[in-house]
């Protein structure tokens, strides 16, 4: 016999477009103050990238904010990328990459 209130409907509150890779990677943040901090990612896609807060003060949501990897993940220079925060919360933010 089944019981019908175990059964778990689809969660449908990530309404993200893009997968996203569990992944840490340290990355170098430059606010648009000029300040610079490093942070670690907790995932990203091709869209965005989540960077976990740390002790440091997060820039609210609209503000740009150029990021680059501190380690090599192929060959060359990691690019800088530049990113807009779209959603913060208690752990960090969600940064949209975005073009020039």
């Amino acid at each position: 016999m089944m019981v019908l209130n175990q059964v778990k409907a689809p969660d449908t509150s990530n309404k993200r477009s893009d997968n996203r890779l569990d992944i840490c990677l340290a990355v170098e943040v430059t606010l648009a103050s000029g300040q610079q901090i490093k942070l670690c990612t907790r995932n990203l896609s091709t869209t965005g990238v989540y960077l976990e807060k740390a002790d440091h003060e997060m820039p609210p949501v609209g503000s740009i904010i150029h990021l680059k990897l501190n380690q090599k993940l192929g060959l060359g220079e990691a690019p800088l990328v530049k990113g807009k925060v779209v959603r913060t919360d208690e752990h960090g933010v969600g940064i949209q990459f975005i073009e020039d």
